[in-house]
């Protein structure tokens, strides 16, 4: 069997929760352990890319956020990013990059009935757009701003993200964005 790595751009401190453990339990709805990636973190954007780049796996993966519109084709918004990852020379491997749209906190706000059960709050998701999640810009500001007064408490982006990963419906982030089905088909 072919040995898959994932590395996202997360941190590896897990004092507040494990990342790792929620991407695990999320991708777990989709594969059985036959197809199912181990999942590297890598800190910040740079790091994932360089331990992405750097890996000797037979397949190896990488997901990062966007950080802005998807407008541009994925080799400019790895270039404007970081002018350092050119020299890393992620680019002859970019179909094997993917990204959490802006933030994965996208993801989240989707998926509003998720938050309101999370949260125990049922005035969460008339706080949403109606629009695309994926034009929401700084979603991770957004989902704190709404879920402040929630008895929970603000969002915070790793132990609320691990609960919430937990919770999402993939089959849902599969129709709802587009990286996550390209991930999806390549890690079959």
């Amino acid at each position: 069997m072919v040995k898959k790595v994932l590395f996202i751009e997360g941190t590896t401190d897990d004092t507040n929760g494990d990342l790792r453990k929620g991407f695990r339990i999320l991708l777990e709805k989709k594969f059985k352990n036959s197809n199912m990636p181990e999942i590297k973190l890598g800190n910040d954007k740079e790091s994932t890319i360089r331990k992405f780049k750097n890996s000797n796996h037979e397949i190896s993966l990488a997901m990062i956020d966007l950080d802005g519109k998807d407008n541009l084709e994925k080799n400019e918004i790895l270039k404007l990013k970081n002018e350092n990852l050119s020299e890393l020379g992620v680019f002859d491997k970019k179909e094997y990059v993917f990204f959490m749209v802006q933030e994965m906190e996208a993801w989240f706000l989707s998926q509003p009935d998720v938050l309101e059960e999370y949260y125990n709050d049922k005035k969460i998701k008339v706080k949403i757009p109606k629009k695309n999640s994926e034009l929401i810009p700084n979603p991770s500001d957004f989902l704190q701003k709404i879920t402040k007064e929630t008895k929970k408490g603000k969002y915070h982006k790793v132990k609320d993200a691990v609960g919430l990963l937990c919770k999402l419906d993939i089959e849902k982030l599969i129709i709802d964005f587009e990286d996550i089905k390209k991930l999806i088909d390549k890690l079959k």
